[in-house]
């Protein structure tokens, strides 16, 4: 077994054309371009990578160049993204029409709005979704518009594609009763009923690497794995036969060849999509009509306050706010937390915003980074030790000042750093170091942003690649309620 360490970006214009004028394997094969986990039809980075315009101007190249190929997406686009938080992915849905995709298969992601939501933008789709271990509950019947399998003929050659998606999708989504087989006993059982006059097995997977490689060792009919859900790219074989997976957002193009006959020894290389890539004015066109629409759309109004909410500094940064308190709550909610611990740093504007008319642009001023809600099981004395980071930069203003939810905390700002907190409780009874607690944080912390390295001490239960944009859950939670009128709480006690 091999893996590859994630690839980095910088490709210029003219290597792009010669790697695809490049002299072509000798026939016959099969050449699977693909991508996955790609939110947004707009470049990332500042501009400088992805884009399904220069996306499609590769593919484009590549399939003019290499007819026999397919065209394959591994999963996530329907959310989460500032774009998704307004089309709910439709946008999305019309790029990949645009694209030609020969075959799609299911997310996370795609059940974030809730399994109709998801059933109507397969009917959009004018490309085959294949779910193979996505059922429709009861009745283990397949999910509402997708196929268990399918077979396409490529150059003469029949060619099966299953798709399975990783189970976790119950919890770290809101599929409703939508349920999820195992993806071994699946995809062995599809095997053992599709017509076997196929040539090759190409299995579409959103699963976690080390699932894509038990995959392999346990059904040994599939030729080669294309993936998703891990968001580096990345590739790893198992007995001679290749996983490949081309990272996240069109940054790269995966190229995947494998021989049509005799062993399945597939080769792999990845093409940076830069702002040296060209674009395709057909897809331009369609992601300006996004744009546009979107502009308008932040404009709408979504909801009201009929309190003032105070973002400013010395607000969010150093005690507790009406408006951090709204926020963690929505937080711990939309993952179903006991506590939700968020930086006072990453809410933004430094200003008074007056009750009134909320409008979606109001709620991405307020929040703007594109941080993702994850949920951790730690103990009780991580979550004091993080309260500590929290308030240790007090005195500067500093962004790491904890606002909370479903526990209060107090702490004396005079006393040394590191010994700060003086009571912590959550819900009616004292902080126990000793007990697990679940949290509702953001990726951002998890991943030690702003010294909060205590958090990723526990098991990580819902992940950057499963949880909501909080900005997402903020806006849905203020467009459900239409009035909102946060009021500081006392979770927060500040005593010399």
């Amino acid at each position: 077994m091999r893996r590859s360490a994630p690839i980095g970006l910088g490709v210029a214009l003219t290597a792009f054309v010669l790697l695809v004028s490049a002299a072509q394997p000798q026939a016959p094969v099969l050449t699977i371009l693909h991508f996955n986990d790609d939110y947004q039809l707009t470049a990332v980075d500042q501009g400088k990578a992805g884009g399904l315009d220069r996306l499609a101007a590769v593919v484009k190249e590549y399939r003019r160049r290499e007819p026999c190929s397919l065209l394959l997406f591994g999963g996530d686009l329907i959310s989460p993204s500032l774009e998704s938080s307004v089309f709910k992915g439709a946008q999305l849905i019309d790029g990949l029409n645009l694209l030609g995709v020969d075959a799609a298969t299911f997310g996370n992601h795609e059940f974030d709005y809730g399994p109709a939501e998801l059933v109507k933008r397969v009917a959009e789709s004018r490309f085959p979704w294949v779910a193979s271990n996505t059922f429709a509950a009861p009745g283990a019947r397949p999910f509402p518009g997708a196929r268990t399998y399918m077979i396409r003929n490529v150059c003469e050659t029949r060619v099966g594609i299953l798709g399975l998606l990783t189970e976790e999708t119950a919890t770290s989504s809101s599929p409703g009763t939508t349920w999820f087989g195992d993806p071994v006993a699946v995809a062995k059982t599809i095997l053992q009923v599709m017509p076997r006059d196929y040539r090759r097995i190409v299995t579409l997977t959103h699963l976690h690497m080390q699932d894509d490689e038990g995959l392999l060792r346990a059904v040994p009919e599939i030729d080669v794995v294309i993936g998703g859900h891990d968001h580096d790219p990345m590739t790893s074989t198992v007995g001679g036969r290749l996983i490949a997976k081309a990272g996240s957002d069109a940054k790269w193009l995966g190229v995947t060849r494998v021989p049509l006959s005799g062993l399945p020894h597939a080769v792999h290389e990845l093409v940076p999509i830069t702002d040296q890539t060209p674009s395709d004015p057909e897809m331009a066109g369609l992601i300006k009509r996004y744009t546009d629409q979107l502009a308008r759309d932040l404009a709408v109004v979504i909801g009201e306050t009929t309190v003032s909410l105070d973002a400013r500094n010395q607000a969010v940064r150093q005690q507790e706010a009406a408006l951090g308190d709204y926020i963690a709550d929505v937080m711990r909610t939309a993952v179903d937390a006991t506590v939700a611990i968020t930086n006072g740093g990453g809410i933004r504007t430094n200003a008074i915003f007056p009750a009134g008319p909320i409008r979606r642009r109001d709620v991405f001023a307020w929040l703007p980074f594109g941080n993702v809600v994850v949920k951790v099981a730690i103990h009780g004395s991580a979550i004091r030790a993080a309260l500590e980071n929290g308030v240790s930069q007090w005195d500067q203003v500093g962004g790491r000042f904890p606002q909370v939810s479903g526990l209060r905390y107090t702490f004396n700002p005079a006393r040394p750093v590191g010994s700060r907190i003086t009571e912590v409780r959550v819900g009616d009874r004292p902080l126990e170091d000793d007990a697990l607690y679940t949290v509702a944080t953001n990726d951002f912390m998890l991943r030690g942003g702003d010294g909060y390295a205590t958090l990723a001490s526990g098991e990580v239960l819902i992940g950057p690649a499963g949880g909501p944009l909080i900005v997402t859950a903020v806006l849905d939670a203020v467009q459900k309620a239409r009035m909102i009128s946060p009021t500081i709480e006392g979770r927060i006690t500040i005593v010399r």
